[in-house]
C-alpha cells in the first residue's frame, strides 16, 4: 500500500490512552521469552519480513511473528485498542516523523535513545538518522495548540529508519506509451514534456490513458505532485516563501498563481473518478491498465507489483521541472518513510532491540529491499546495486542533497499546524473537480496559510 503522512489525522484518541498505558503493569506479545510479535501497516512488507525473521531465528533462536493491519486506519485502531488492553506488539513499523512521535508521547512506544548511539546511527542514510528524535524544535512544537505529539520530551528517540525514499515519482505504462507513439527510451525532460505524454496516451485511449494519484487522500496531489514541481520551478528560497508571511511571495502571490496554473495543466487527463480512489485503489487501477500513469513515491513500485504488474513494463522518473525553472540540478532528497519502534509495554526489550539491529544491518536491509521492492533507510553505499537489484538502484539516481534537492520530509518552514490534507482538499476543488479556478484556489490556500501562521 502507499505511504501517507500522519499529520493531524493520526491517532485521534491515542493521547487519551497515555495515562492508561503508563499506569498499567504487564507486557505485550507472546508469553514465550523467545518469541516476538511485530505489527506493520504495510502488507507489501510481510513476506520480506517473514523471510528476515527466518534468518533471524537461525542466527539467534528468537522467533518473530509478523502481522499486517491495513489500511492505515485499521492499523491505528488496532494500536489504540491494544494500548487500552495492554497488548501492543513488541515491535511496530510506524510512519516516521509523525506516528512515532504521537505514539511515543502517549507512552505506547519506548525510548530508544539509551540504546542507539552515534555509531549505530551512522549506518543510516544521511539526513534520516535522527528522524525519530525529539529535537528542541519538535519538543517546542509539541507544546502548541492542536499538536498531536504532546507528552514527548527532548532527547527521546522513538524510531530508527526502516524504509526511506521520496514522493514525486511518476510511473508510466510502457505499452500505453508505445501504443500512443511516445518514445519512452528517455524520461520526459520537462513538465511540458510530461503533459505531452499524457495528451498522447489520453488521445489514444480517453478511458484508460489518463493519470491517477489516489486523490481520495487529497494530500497526495499537493505534496506528491504540486510541491516537487513548484520547488523545481521556483527554487528553494521562493518555494519556502510560499508558506511564509511576505504577501508578495506567499500563497496568494504571483508565484502561487504560476504554480497552480502549471499544476492545472493536468486537469484534462485525470482518470475518471480519481478523486474517489484511495492510494491503494490508484495503484491497483494502474496495475490493471485503467490508467496510463500513476504518481506516488519510491515505495509505490511494490504495491504495483503486488497488484500483478511486472516492473519491466513500467517507465519511472521523478516529477520533471517545468521549462525555465530556477532550480538547476533538480533532485529529490530521500527521507525516512517508515521507522522501527519498540513497545513501551514489552517485557522482551533486549530481544526486540536485537531484531531492530538485525533488520537495519547492510546485508539484511538490502535483502529486505530486494524482496519488498522498497528502499531501506540503511545506507547501502557502493553495494546498493548488488544488494537491491537494478530497478531500485536506478531510482537512487534521482536522489540528491543540497539547495537543489526537494525534501518532502522537511516542513520546518511551514506553520506548526499546517495540515497538508486541508491544502489538498482545496487543490482538489480546482482539479479535477473544476469548482475553483487557479486564482480562487490561490486565495483560499493563502487564507489557510495565513491562519496557520497567525496561530488561529
Amino acid at each position: 500500500m502507499g505511504t501517507k503522512r500522519c499529520g493531524g489525522r493520526v491517532l485521534a484518541v491515542v493521547a487519551a490512552l497515555a495515562l492508561l498505558t503508563t499506569a498499567c503493569g504487564g507486557g505485550s506479545g507472546s508469553g514465550d521469552a523467545n518469541t516476538l510479535t511485530m505489527w506493520t501497516f504495510k502488507q507489501t512488507h510481510v513476506k520480506a519480513l517473514e523471510t528476515a525473521a527466518a534468518a533471524f531465528k537461525a542466527q539467534t533462536g528468537i522467533t518473530v511473528n509478523i502481522t499486517a493491519y491495513t489500511p492505515d486506519d485499521t492499523f491505528t485502531s488496532k494500536v489504540q485498542s491494544a494500548a487500552a488492553s495492554h497488548d501492543v506488539a513488541d515491535v511496530l513499523e510506524v510512519h516516521a516523523a509523525g506516528e512515532d512521535r504521537v505514539l511515543g508521547g502517549a507512552g505506547i512506544l519506548g525510548d530508544l535513545a539509551p540504546d542507539i548511539n552515534a555509531q549505530y546511527k551512522s549506518r543510516f542514510l544521511k539526513g534520516t538518522e535522527d528522524t525519530g528524535l525529539i529535537t528542541e524544535q519538535v519538543y517546542q512544537d509539541s507544546l502548541k495548540p492542536k499538536a498531536t505529539d504532546l507528552g514527548v520530551q527532548k532527547g527521546q528517540l522513538f524510531s530508527v529508519p526502516f524504509t526511506a525514499g521520496t514522493f514525486g515519482i511518476v510511473y508510466a505504462n510502457k505499452k500505453a506509451l508505445t501504443a500512443a507513439g511516445v518514445d519512452a527510451s528517455k524520461p520526459p525532460a520537462t513538465w511540458e514534456d510530461l503533459i505531452s505524454w499524457l495528451k498522447a496516451t489520453h488521445d489514444k485511449d480517453a478511458q484508460n490513458g489518463g493519470v491517477t494519484v489516489g486523490l481520495k487522500s487529497s494530500s497526495t496531489g499537493f505534496d506528491w505532485v504540486l510541491e516537487p514541481m513548484a520547488f523545481a520551478q521556483l527554487g528553494r528560497k521562493d518555494f519556502e516563501a510560499l508558506y511564509g508571511t511576505d504577501k508578495s511571495k506567499s500563497w496568494g502571490s504571483a508565484n502561487g498563481l504560476k504554480v497552480l496554473q502549471q499544476y492545472d495543466q493536468l486537469t484534462p487527463y485525470w482518470t475518471a473518478g480519481t478523486q474517489t480512489l484511495g492510494i491503494d485503489d490508484a495503484d491497483r487501477a494502474f496495475a490493471q491498465g485503467k490508467a496510463a500513469f500513476d504518481i506516488g513515491g519510491t515505495f509505490t513500485i511494490s504495491a504495483i507489483q503486488q497488484n500483478g504488474m511486472n516492473p519491466e513494463d513500467i517507465v519511472s522518473f521523478p516529477i520533471p521541472a517545468p521549462a525555465g525553472s530556477v532550480t538547476g540540478d533538480y533532485k529529490l532528497q530521500p527521507f525516512a518513510l517508515t521507522g522501527l519502534s519498540v513497545s513501551a509495554q514489552t517485557q522482551k526489550r533486549d530481544a526486540a532491540l536485537k531484531w531492530l539491529d538485525f533488520l537495519t544491518q547492510k546485508q539484511q536491509a538490502g535483502a529486505f529491499a530486494q524482496a519488498a521492492l522498497d528502499l531501506p533507510g540503511t545506507d547501502l553505499g557502493t553495494d546498493a546495486a548488488k544488494l537491491v537489484g537494478p530497478y531500485l538502484s536506478s531510482m537512487e539516481t534521482a536522489f540528491g542533497t543540497g539547495d537543489d534537492a526537494w525534501n518532502a520530509g522537511d516542513s520546518t518552514f511551514k506553520g506548526p499546524t499546517w495540515d497538508i490534507q486541508v491544502a489538498g482538499d482545496i487543490l482538489v476543488k480546482m482539479t479535477p473537480l473544476k469548482e475553483l479556478d487557479p486564482a480562487a484556489t490561490n486565495k483560499q490556500i493563502a487564507d489557510y496559510s495565513a491562519s496557520v501562521n497567525s496561530g488561529k
